[in-house]
């Protein structure tokens, strides 16, 4: 195969169609590594659980189905920064998720503080003057206290959330379900740059340059919003919503705090956040409230260079693992240097420190170094 550095090679993977960020680390897990993956013949990638014999021959056949330099040059005629699970500037909010996207493309930029203080502001394309004025005071008052506020640039909610981040000249990240070369909806384009030039947010994407967006790509972008944002605020939905579907995702599978706006009790647009009220969110009618509830109501805090999300406890971490952060407390701090300390070739260890990341409980640096 061509040599493909290991960005590079989870950049192609990131290119197969249908492949996706669950099976891909199926096949590092499999295989330690993403160079070995793209190596192995489709004979063995059958092998791999959840893969199959179709997407088992698009992985074998990926020189003819992905332009990796093609993908790299385009990204960087278009002001497009690539960040992969490797990096260690990939969003630490992300590396917890079951799922973290493998690939994340990027016009402007993530700080820090957009893990620790973000609040998801969603709901329904289809917004009302009343869902639209609510979610554009909610957004503008919250970045006022230092909120970043999370959306997908969508019509009706998003679209009146980011904009309120603007009016208030704090930071906003929009989440989209297309490719970063292929904004949807067009007219907000105008405000996907808005965000960019203001130098207080970012366009985030998983998904390749050029992609279209799809029916499972909105619903993979939310799986995003609902992880990156500490709590989520559904302002308007009708009962079936992928506001919905964002907000039980927070807090059934990352543990979020999610709010509901009450409505007009007569109205279709209203129904899904009272469900969500019945079902045990916290009823918001202000951003006071909801700072509040948050414990966020101290003044607005400064960038915090030294953030480090809380590791798994001692208790929690397997045999193993103990045995790689002894390593590396002792400085053995690169893949050649672990393999050597603990005795384990490249494939076995790769997976390990994969999870590890995911975990938290390491982080790369440049260099291919680990801390």
């Amino acid at each position: 195969m061509q040599d493909y550095s290991p960005r590079e090679a989870l950049i192609t993977l990131n290119l197969i169609p249908g492949l996706g960020s669950i099976r891909i680390q199926s096949l590092l897990e499999f295989f330690g590594s993403a160079e070995l993956a793209l190596a192995a013949p489709a004979s063995l990638l059958e092998q791999v659980p959840r893969l199959g014999r179709k997407l088992a021959s698009a992985v074998a056949d990926w020189r003819n189905c992905t332009n990796t330099t093609a993908e790299i040059e385009a990204a960087e005629q278009h002001g497009v920064r690539i960040v992969t699970l490797l990096d260690a500037d990939y969003p630490q909010a992300l590396r917890s998720m079951a799922d973290p996207p493998i690939v994340l493309y990027a016009r402007g930029e993530w700080r820090p503080e957009d893990d620790t203080r973000s609040v998801a502001l969603v709901g329904s394309r289809l917004a009302s003057p009343y869902g639209i004025t609510h979610a554009r005071r909610f957004a503008r008052e919250l970045a006022e206290n230092g909120c970043t506020i999370i959306s997908g640039l969508a019509r009706g909610v998003d679209t009146a959330a980011h904009q309120g981040a603007l009016d208030a000249g704090g930071r906003t990240i929009a989440v989209i379900g297309s490719g970063i070369a292929n904004i949807f909806p067009q007219e907000n384009i105008a405000l996907a740059d808005s965000i960019v030039r203001s130098g207080q947010g970012a366009i985030v994407s998983e998904f390749p340059m050029f992609m279209r967006p799809g029916r499972t790509t909105f619903p993979q972008r939310n799986r995003i919003v609902a992880a990156w944002s500490r709590a989520t605020c559904v302002v308007e939905a009708p009962t079936r919503s992928g506001a919905l579907i964002t907000a039980r995702m927070a807090a059934v599978e990352y543990g979020r705090t999610v709010f509901a706006l009450p409505g007009p009790v007569d109205r279709p647009s209203s129904a899904g956040c009272h469900n969500l009220i019945r079902d045990g969110a916290i009823l918001c009618t202000s951003p006071a409230e909801l700072l509040d509830d948050m414990n966020w109501t101290d003044t607005p805090r400064q960038l915090d260079l030294n953030f480090d999300p809380t590791p798994a406890t001692a208790a929690e971490l397997s045999p193993a693992e103990h045995e790689v952060l002894a390593a590396i407390t002792a400085g053995h701090d690169t893949l050649d240097a672990l393999c050597t300390a603990l005795g384990m070739p490249a494939h076995e260890l790769n997976p390990l420190l994969m999870r590890m990341q995911v975990k938290r409980l390491i982080s790369p640096l440049p260099g291919g170094r680990f801390q």
